[in-house]
This record gives structure tokens, sequence and C-alpha cells, in this order.
């Protein structure tokens, strides 16, 4: 040990995987006798998450990461895995965190109370929440093929605008079909899918929907109360999905999860620059016009048509709106001429 070194750290402490890997070799034994720190740390994380959920239990650290992460300890139900506790971070960002991951096999046995407890204790140590898959299953009565519907209606808008839509499974055959609204890239998307064709084979014909959306932290903020209060963040994710609560009889208060404040202003200058562009190109002659010679016309528009707004600006503020437009001014706007005087 070396003495200029923290008391609980080693060389093998400090070392990525394929050296240790080479220092087992050179020992000649597929185990080390001393965990790593990483090691300890995931076990450590795993034993506390296991003290608050008094629900599972705790498997043998590992040597073997995952999600980037150099070493995990499972979390065991009836000695099935459902989820890890991860340590060693490989990336700066990642660097001196833990990471909790726990499988929908896990979350079937976990009361609201134990998710408050959780809640609290990540809330403590500031944590925060990456994904989140929150489904609602509906056994009987549902079709499939009236959600691309409701995506056609508009039940899917956000701020005026409709995501994409993926189809996955046999659509022609009539089974094992998945309508997948969003881009899970862009933070949120939702998929509606037959789970009981998945879950007993398409012969069975079971009706079982299951209607599930993700949410990751891609320019976004997920709130801890998603742990607490699934079924808000659910319904505010689509008005398809609060619609499919209310029509269950499942009580929920719409909660959104907000895009980052920066991707909401990268996305208004977006509307701003696609909007002057077109207005450049095809309606500047006339606008030129009207400010040189249509004497009071313009200012008369303006005040009869001022109510009126862009659809491509459909969901941003007023504010927002004038931010956005300002900035792309400024960079349209010519360069000032240099001066002589006293430079």
């Amino acid at each position: 040990m070396d003495p200029a070194l923290p008391s609980d750290l080693s060389y093998l402490d400090l070392m990525d995987r394929e050296s240790r890997d080479t220092v087992r070799r050179c020992r000649g034994t597929s185990r080390f006798l001393d965990e790593t720190n990483a090691m300890s740390v995931a076990r450590s994380g795993a034993t506390r998450l296991l003290d608050l959920l008094d629900c599972f239990e705790l498997g043998t650290v590992e040597d073997k990461g995952m999600d980037y992460y150099e070493a995990r300890c499972p979390i065991l139900y009836e000695s099935q895995v459902v989820g890890f506790v991860l340590a060693g971070g490989k990336s700066s960002n990642q660097a001196a965190t833990v990471h909790i991951n726990l499988f929908g096999s896990a979350c079937l046995h976990i009361s609201p109370a134990q998710w408050a407890k959780v809640r609290d204790w990540l809330a403590s140590y500031g944590g925060h929440v990456t994904r989140v898959d929150l489904a609602c299953d509906v056994f009987e009565g549902d079709d499939i093929t009236t959600v691309p519907t409701a995506w056609k209606s508009g039940e899917f808008d956000v701020m005026g605008k409709r995501p994409s839509e993926t189809v996955h499974g046999s659509w022609f055959g009539g089974h094992s079909r998945t309508f997948e609204v969003g881009k899970r890239q862009t933070g949120k998307c939702m998929r509606a899918y037959e789970k009981g064709d998945e879950q007993f084979g398409p012969e069975e014909n079971d009706p079982w929907i299951r209607y599930e959306v993700e949410i990751r932290n891609s320019s976004r903020v997920i709130d801890l109360d998603v742990l607490t209060r699934p079924a808000d963040f659910f319904a505010g994710a689509y008005p398809f999905c609060e619609s499919l609560l209310e029509r269950l009889g499942q009580a929920a208060t719409a909660q959104k999860v907000k895009t980052c404040t920066r991707l909401a202003d990268a996305t208004a200058e977006a509307a701003a620059t696609r909007g002057v562009k077109w207005f450049v190109r095809t309606a500047a002659p006339m606008f030129c016009r009207l400010l040189l010679d249509g004497g009071e016309l313009l200012e008369v528009v303006a005040d009869r048509e001022s109510h009126r707004r862009p659809g491509r600006f459909a969901g941003f503020t007023r504010s927002a709106m004038a931010d956005a437009l300002r900035k792309v001014g400024e960079a349209l706007a010519p360069a000032p001429s240099p001066s002589f005087i006293g430079a």
C-alpha cells in the first residue's frame, strides 16, 4: 500500500477493469480475495435500499458492471434478479454516483409507503430519476386499433404539434401489435401493445392491452414525486393518457414533466428562424411595398390581425416568441461598421 494513497484505497481500486483482469490472470485466480472499492460501494448502496424496502434479498456483488458502471450488486426476489445497484462510474458525470435500476418485476412488490421512503432517501442525497416507465394495464374491453384513430384525431398532440408514430408487429395478421407515439430520443414516448399476445401467445387471443409511457431525463428534469404519484405523471404525458385514466375511473391530476429551459428556448428560436426564412422568401416583397407605399395600411392590418398567432408558434408564450424573434433579428442584422474614431 502506497502511503500517498487514501487508506481505504489500494492500487487495485484505481485500476480499470482490463488492468484488474491482467492482475487476476497473473495471480492465477478467477476472483480477487479483496473487493474493489466500486464493489463495496455497490453492495453498500444495495444494502441501504433493501433496508428501506424490506421485501427483497441481497445478491452477490459482482466485478462486472453495466450501463458504463464497473461493479453491480443484484437485487433478488425469490432468488430471481429484479434489479441492480451499480457503482464505479467510468465517465466524469457518473463518477462518485450510485445507480439504482429496478425492473418492472420489482415494482410489483413495492408499496406506496415504501416508494415514499425511497423518494425521501433520494432527495436527502440529491439523487435524481434518469428514466421511469409508467404503465396502465387494461385486461379486457380495449382494442389496440383505437389508438391510431386517437392519434389521428389529435389526442396525443402537445403544444399544437403531433408527435411521430411507429407501428410494430403483425397489423395485417391482427396480433402482437404495438403502436408507438413519439421518439425515446426526445425523452418521452408512449407504447400501446397487446400484452396478452406477448405473455400467452397470439393463439390464445388474450385481450390484455398495456399502455406504457417512457420518460427519460433527456432535456427534462423528472420530479422525484413520480415515485409517489405515478398516475399524475402518466396522465400528464398526453391528453390520451389522461382520458384513459378518466375512463377507467382512476383519479389523477395531470402533471407534466417540463422540458429544460434551454430546450424550450432552442425550440422557440428554431420556430422563429423558420418563420423568418419563410417571410423573407415569400412575403418580404409585399411587406416592403406596404411599409414604403402603403401609408397606414400596414398599421391597420397589424391592429386588426394581432390576435392571430402563427401555427409554428403554438404553445409558446408571447415573451418566448419575442425573445426568439429578437435573437433571430440580431443574427440577421449586419455587423456594425468599424469605428476609426478613438480606436
